[in-house]
């Protein structure tokens, strides 16, 4: 969802340098592990009192409100970093799900998050090395996006759209659309003195791009080899 509205927003700024971005990209991912970590140490707190819901409408603001303060600074990078911290927090409940309520539950989580790695290693590889204009992917994939997006939904109001050969398709079609909207950002970053693309919007969409693919890798992995305690 989060990804959905960045996408929507077509804002054409003043460029940057490719090593901004991967340093925004990098602190938004550190931030996101110490959002993690506060999650795990005060659970009780946040997630007993219904204060998680809070913390992703305050997600959401920050994501409809992009426009507005990309270009701000200091405050660009002041929200910048609110929201991968935010999303560590609100990511939690998840983990500990996942940990808590299956016995392989660790090295699921090991695993996905490897593989997450590995995937997005390639995707580097490929977005630097292919001689295709990735560009050419954008729109379909958004549609894409806006499908799995709808599918999501339906799956909250629909129990039979639950079920383990279902979330296998829908989780994996999220790799995939995840894994090519990866390269897709990288090619992007790669060309940023051509583009004149926001440093913001670049590193915003490829931590969506990375949070979102471990989201999927790790609900396909459970679907495919999750054991339930």
């Amino acid at each position: 969802m989060h990804e959905t509205l960045v996408r929507s927003r077509p804002i054409v700024l003043s460029a940057s340098t490719e090593a901004q971005v991967y340093g925004l990209f990098a602190l938004a991912m550190g931030l996101t592990v110490l959002g993690v970590y506060g999650g795990m140490q005060f659970f009780t707190v946040l997630f007993g009192s219904g204060l998680v819901w809070l913390l992703v409408i305050a997600e959401f603001g920050i994501i409809l409100t992009s426009g507005l303060w990309m270009e701000r600074s200091p405050l660009n990078y002041v929200l910048f970093g609110i929201f991968p911290f935010l999303s560590g927090l609100t990511i939690t409940p998840f983990i500990v799900h996942v940990l808590t309520g299956y016995a392989n539950g660790g090295a699921i989580l090991i695993n996905a998050l490897l593989s997450t790695m590995f995937m997005g290693l390639a995707a580097c590889v490929f977005a630097r090395t292919t001689t295709w204009d990735l560009g050419v992917m954008g729109r379909a994939l958004f549609f894409a996006l806006l499908g799995l997006v709808g599918f999501a939904l339906l799956q909250i109001f629909i129990p039979a759209l639950r079920v383990a050969q279902v979330e296998l398709l829908f989780s994996g079609a999220g790799v995939v659309i995840f894994g090519l909207f990866t390269a897709y950002d990288l090619q992007r970053i790669q060309m940023l003195g051509a583009r004149g693309l926001n440093p913001f919007l670049l590193a915003l969409s490829l931590y969506l791009d990375i949070f979102n693919l471990f989201l999927y890798i790790l609900r396909f992995m459970i679907a495919l080899s999750g054991d339930r305690r």
